[in-house]
């Protein structure tokens, strides 16, 4: 195994950009930008300013009422007035528009960017997927719910292009050649919101799916283009598929709901009906996470940074969001010893940079290549 990082890191930057979606962007329009950002930390974040092709456009506050961030992050009282709402004119933009937070230390540093050169040329490209995604039936609020803790479907649908594409990039800079790539299953597919953006962007795989909720896959098997298989899993392997079957296999916030055990007896299940070759992305509780849910338990903590390891409820609520645990790359390491880690991203970070929209909030994102028995 290649050891890839000994010291444990996490962004204390935590952020949600609900609006505009990178694919929403409206060039030579005004958007109109929201969302919420705190540090997880001493410091609180005050302003954002916003540069336009390099040059200060306006600057913004930051504290607008959000009791539904407080209610996730109740350890920092800044969360609670994280908010933001504001309009930027991009009429005139060519390059870059980038957002610099500052500090009540007054402090600043870079937060993101928008890549307004890229997106110019990936215009058509981006409204032809827009376009397609509209012609698919999206979720009932309740169906939302069991995936995303929310009831809003269009939320939902609009989180599709940019979930597979950053998916898509971290895959890309672990040396993953997309182009190549005949089948794909989704591990824990809810009801198929990343196997449409697959379909999409790539309609040469054969893509497939699995859930253990059947209400999720009915909706499936009734809802999405027929190409995409999605099937009924059990909380506990094995799965109906072949062995050798899959180039790529994605796992999205579901090893943290899973036991130790589980988790163990899946790894071999999905080392089965992987290609010797092949890839699995899979999303994890880091430290973040860890400092955030025990931040009162010190002791847990230190077990944690010591082990790489720790898991939170009871045995009956396994699989269930209520259940969760939280991973190190050092533990990554050893859980997965038939597998070479060839991508590690922080919080969901790619080369150190914060991405616009995280597939699964910032979990880390690992990306594992199967080297056989």
């Amino acid at each position: 195994m290649t050891k890839i990082i000994d010291k444990p890191h996490f962004d204390k930057v935590v952020y949600a950009l609900e609006n505009p979606k990178y694919h929403l962007f409206h060039l030579n329009k005004v958007n109109q930008f929201s969302g919420w950002v705190f540090y997880f930390g001493e410091k609180t974040v005050t302003q954002i300013h916003v540069y336009g092709d390099n040059k200060l456009i306006d600057h913004f506050p930051v504290n607008g009422l959000r009791e539904d961030v407080q209610e996730v992050a109740p350890g920092i009282s800044d969360a609670g007035h994280s908010g933001f709402e504001f309009e930027i004119d991009s009429s005139k933009l060519t390059t870059n528009l980038t957002f610099e937070l500052e500090f009540d230390d007054k402090s600043r540093e870079l937060w993101f960017e928008f890549d307004i050169a890229e997106i110019i040329a990936q215009q058509d490209y981006l409204c032809q997927l827009k376009n397609k995604i509209a012609a698919i039936p999206k979720p009932a609020g309740n169906i939302v719910f069991l995936t995303q803790g929310h009831h809003h479907a269009d939320e939902y649908q609009n989180s599709i292009v940019p979930g597979v594409l950053n998916m898509q990039k971290y895959l890309s800079v672990s040396g993953v050649e997309l182009d190549k790539v005949k089948t794909l299953l989704d591990f824990g597919c809810g009801s198929g919101r990343f196997l449409v953006g697959w379909h999409l962007t790539y309609p040469h795989i054969e893509l497939h799916g699995c859930d253990i909720n059947k209400q999720l896959i009915s909706w499936a098997e009734t809802n999405l283009p027929a190409e995409i298989k999605c099937i009924k899993s059990n909380l506990m392997p094995p799965l109906a598929h072949q062995d050798n079957q899959f180039d790529i296999i994605y796992l999205i916030s579901v090893f943290t709901h899973l036991s130790l055990d589980a988790q163990t007896a899946w790894i071999e299940e999905l080392s089965r009906i992987i290609k010797v070759g092949g890839h699995i992305l899979l999303t994890l509780h880091g430290e973040l996470y860890v400092r955030n849910n025990f931040s009162r338990e010190p002791d847990k903590i230190a077990s944690f940074l010591d082990s790489g390891f720790i898991q939170q409820g009871h045995a009956s609520i396994e699989g269930e969001n209520s259940y969760s645990a939280f991973h190190l790359p050092k533990f990554i390491e050893t859980l997965f010893d038939k597998f070479k880690i060839v991508g590690y991203f922080p919080n969901g970070q790619i080369n150190h940079q914060r991405t616009l929209s995280p597939i699964a909030h910032f979990q880390d994102v690992y990306v594992l290549q199967y080297q056989g028995d």
